[in-house]
């Protein structure tokens, strides 16, 4: 059976509109499968050139909405970009099995479609920072005082909106395509890059005290790497310290005692990992601009030493920098700055 399905993203996915029209490999464990994006028609996109949509007319309406350009601020190299809604899904394959025969590549599409966009999103999240939790949105506009009904003084609408315009670094096609493939070969991000998105995730919705936990926990991996790997350098009395299990305070304190260099100040790691401390064991949360400091801490201090470098060639406007993967060369994508 030739397998056909449109996939609606949970959460949109920012890419440069030459990445539309074209077809990407992709996979999730043994099951694999091509991308085929929309067109980029004005102004919600056009279903992709793919045989059986165009009869349907509940993919095809004026109302469907495949891809969207929103309100952002995006760096002049990778404009024009545009909003991710909806996809489709072509030349599927996977396994048969004899002893479960209800188990047919279309069931496999359908029973880990949302285990693949995990991976997908948590890939695009490491590589450009958008937040893409589809089960804690954050949206651009909030009504003041939703929920709040006066009866004296009488308002009848709401008394304001908090607009917000994102900074958004979208995806290269290339990009694009190096991420569906890696998501096709079970291949994950770093965990301290996991632990970075988390962390720039949790100060977005003000858990403070969860930034800087993770964030924390990120420069620590880091760190205790960056140490281990240059053993051989410090003198024996500190090598002997990181002998076995090694907190943050004391990778910190052979750094300092060794005169190893680091991208950020030794103060401002001993600062965060005060800060840290305060939160694990004493409950205590920075406040919204401690954590925020934190964070970008963290982003300088993992694009210095981290798996995936940023180059630190930035844009004009200050806000990109392009990933490099350490192990396997360029990932095609960037980061921003908090």
């Amino acid at each position: 059976m030739d397998i056909k399905a449109i996939f609606e993203l949970p959460v949109h996915i920012w890419v440069m509109c030459d990445a539309l029209g074209k077809t990407y490999s992709t996979g999730y464990g043994e099951l694999r499968f091509n991308v085929t994006m929309p067109e980029g028609r004005s102004p919600v996109g056009g279903p992709p050139d793919v045989p059986g949509i165009a009869s349907r007319a509940e993919l095809t309406g004026e109302q469907i909405v495949w891809a969207q350009e929103y309100g952002a601020f995006i760096p002049e190299s990778l404009r024009p970009a545009t909003a991710l809604h909806r996809v489709a899904m072509t030349d599927v394959e996977g396994p048969t099995y004899e002893h479960r025969s209800w188990c047919t590549p279309e069931h496999q599409l359908a029973e880990g479609i949302g285990r693949w966009f995990d991976d997908v999103r948590t890939w695009v999240e490491v590589v450009t920072g958008q937040d893409l939790d589809p089960r804690h949105r954050v949206y651009d506009v909030e009504s003041v005082g939703a929920g709040l009904t006066f009866i004296e003084p009488p308002h009848d609408q709401a008394l304001g909106l908090t607009i917000t315009t994102p900074h958004v670094l979208p995806l290269r096609p290339q990009g694009w395509a190096d991420i569906l493939g890696l998501v096709r070969d079970g291949k994950k991000p770093a965990l301290e890059e996991m632990l970075s998105r988390d962390a720039r995730a949790a100060h977005r919705r003000n858990a403070n005290r969860r930034a800087i936990i993770e964030a924390a926990t990120a420069l620590e991996i880091v760190l205790g790497r960056h140490v281990r790997e240059r053993a051989d350098q410090l003198p024996e009395k500190q090598r002997k310290r990181i002998d076995g299990p090694t907190m943050f305070g004391t990778y910190i304190s052979v750094a300092e005692v060794s005169g190893l260099q680091v991208a950020v100040p030794i103060d401002r790691l001993r600062w965060l990992n005060n800060l840290r401390n305060d939160a694990a064991h004493r409950g205590e949360a920075p406040d919204h601009l401690q954590a925020g400091e934190a964070v970008q801490l963290m982003i300088d201090f993992l694009g210095a030493h981290g798996r995936l470098r940023r180059t630190g060639e930035r844009e004009p406007d200050g806000w990109e920098w392009v990933l490099v993967d350490s192990g396997s060369g360029d990932i095609h994508g960037g980061q921003p700055e908090g």
